[in-house]
């Protein structure tokens, strides 16, 4: 039987169970609650989370899972759960949709980097296998929860210590403090520098290396770090030759544990095979600790939103057909019953019709073809802006019906579209999809090549949080060009976070919205206009009741 400790290890694999059980013992780690779950037949990760959230013995939560058969469920129990335990997660492989024989899980269209948004929405902390997880979780078990991101190094070397703080840096720490006590340094020199490592406002964690060259190793050097470490409750993680998991020499009293006439606690420093190890497990929990302290947000529920009239066109535009691509004019009705203004559009075909067309919306307008290779197109043609004048759009209408039919033949045929020019500004790009199994998924980016080739979007899974929303806008690697880049007017972002927050709800509410896209979303310094909508509706396959049901 595993020793008794504060971590609850779920597994949905015998074979890893076997190995996870091993390696505890090994390292000497301690667990409240094992399951091995195998395919999941009764019992759920999803359901061990709500036990451990109020299991006094449970204060580490690890899971191992092959696959998340009810994303949306998961995501709303592990982000209550990590708000007050932590939680590690390994999937397997990258994108956790492996489906071994027997095991009854949902197909997913959803890139591989929903897994990881969601994930990070709930604040779980990701490990890249299970020997990683193990190295959080005895960390996590043992230590305090690091209070900043400032670290002190304490090596056996110089050398060593600089190839200590590069992997701290690349770990997203900051190196405060860094020393190195050598193979034969007195015991004075070894008391000297442990005190200015653990002295007060140096720093927020530790690692201390020790790897001797050429004596033996000094046991008085752990056991005056396993003393401060205890002493002043700072997070402390060792990689020292011949020392793994929690051993005896690094271990201390805990002069902070409550007294009840029993033995006094015993504070524990963990110790890793590698500094590399240590260094990456202190990274996973320093980001842990920074989730937690942070504010979350509260979930989005715009104003002005009417779910009754929109469930009604929904069900109106389903009747007798189990799909349907929606009008631009039913789109933008849907739209607007979660106060999402789509900017009107007339669809013309001769320069007589777009001049009454332009005549009727008001100077200038923008041309743009209709044919779907290029209606976003402007390099290619497909789009003119600031038409000023009548001259200037019966113009147009010819030189773009000529050229674009060059380029894409079916585009000779293809109606064109005019619309009033919205303010310059910054094209964005705003989506969602409704996953098989993720359910609901809304993406943004800035529209054009980082979209389309460099595939620079952020995902959420909803419900999200204003703070989610403003993650999502800011994650994007062409975000500056929102906030100013290069002299460039920073564009109202709080009115294009209102959009997606607005889609984010309207996709939650309606599981019947297979495909909604906002495209482009022009976001200049004084609002954000939505000049083109399309929505493709059909019957709602969404499996995420609160009831508990069993796959099948």
């Amino acid at each position: 039987m595993p020793a008794p400790g504060v971590v609850g290890l779920f597994c949905q694999s015998a074979p890893m169970a076997v190995t996870l059980l091993a390696t505890t013992a090994r390292r000497g780690l301690g667990l409240s609650t094992f399951l091995s779950a195998g395919h999941r037949a009764d019992v759920s990760g999803n359901d061990l989370m709500q036990y451990w959230q109020d299991d006094p013995a449970t204060q580490v939560v690890c899971l191992y899972l092959e696959s998340i058969g009810n994303p949306r469920k998961f995501s709303r129990i592990a982000r209550r759960l990590a708000s007050v335990k932590p939680v590690v997660v390994v999937t397997a492989g990258r994108s956790g949709h492996v489906v071994p024989p027997g095991h009854a899980v949902r197909s997913t269209q959803a890139p591989r980097r929903t897994l990881e948004e969601m994930l990070r929405q709930s604040g779980v902390i990701r490990a890249e296998n299970t020997h990683h997880m193990i190295d959080i979780a005895q960390l996590l078990a043992h230590q305090p929860l690091p209070a900043g991101r400032r670290v002190g190094v304490l090596a056996s070397s110089a050398s060593l210590a600089a190839l200590v703080a590069e992997a701290a840096v690349s770990a997203d720490l900051v190196v405060s403090h860094t020393d190195f006590v050598s193979e034969d340094a007195s015991a004075e020199r070894v008391a000297e520098a442990v005190e200015a490592v653990y002295a007060p406002d140096a720093c927020d964690v530790v690692v201390v290396v020790q790897v001797p060259t050429v004596r033996p190793r000094r046991a008085d050097v752990s056991q005056a770090v396993a003393r401060a470490a205890a002493r002043t409750g700072r997070t402390t993680v060792a990689s020292m030759l011949g020392l793994h998991g929690l051993p005896d020499e690094l271990s201390a009293p805990d002069p902070h544990a409550p007294q009840d006439g029993a033995a006094p606690a015993t504070s524990r420093v963990p110790a890793y095979s590698t500094p590399e190890d240590a260094v990456a497990a202190l990274g996973a929990v320093v980001r842990y600790a920074r989730w937690r302290e942070t504010d979350h947000g509260a979930p989005v529920r715009p104003a002005g939103v009417d779910t009754v009239r929109a469930r009604a066109l929904v069900e109106r535009a389903l009747a007798g057909s189990p799909e349907t691509d929606l009008e631009p004019e039913a789109a933008a009705e849907l739209l607007a019953c979660y106060g999402v203004r789509v900017w009107p559009a007339r669809r013309v075909r001769t320069a007589d019709e777009a001049v009454a067309a332009a005549h009727e919306i008001g100077w200038p307008v923008a041309l743009k073809s209709t044919a779907a290779a290029l209606r976003h197109r402007a390099d290619l043609g497909g789009v003119r802006l600031v038409i000023a004048d009548e001259a200037e759009l019966r113009a147009d209408v010819e030189q773009m019906r000529a050229s674009l039919a060059a380029v894409v033949p079916s585009a000779a045929d293809a109606p064109f579209e005019v619309q009033a020019m919205a303010d310059a500004g910054v094209a964005c790009v705003v989506r969602s999809t409704e996953d098989p199994l993720f359910g609901p998924v809304v993406s943004f980016g800035l529209a054009g090549d980082a979209v389309d080739l460099l595939d620079d979007v952020a995902y959420g899974v909803p419900p999200l949080t204003d703070v989610d929303v403003a993650a999502m806008v800011r994650s994007v690697r062409a975000a500056p060009r929102l906030f100013g880049y290069m002299g460039a007017p920073a564009v109202a972002t709080a009115a294009l976070e209102d959009v997606l927050a607005r889609v984010s709800v309207l996709a939650d509410d309606l599981p019947e919205v297979r495909s909604l896209e906002l495209h482009p979303v022009v976001v200049s310094e004084h609002g954000a206009a939505v000049l083109s909508a399309r929505v493709r509706l059909g019957d709602a396959q969404r499996a995420d009741a609160l009831r508990r049901a069993l796959p099948g």
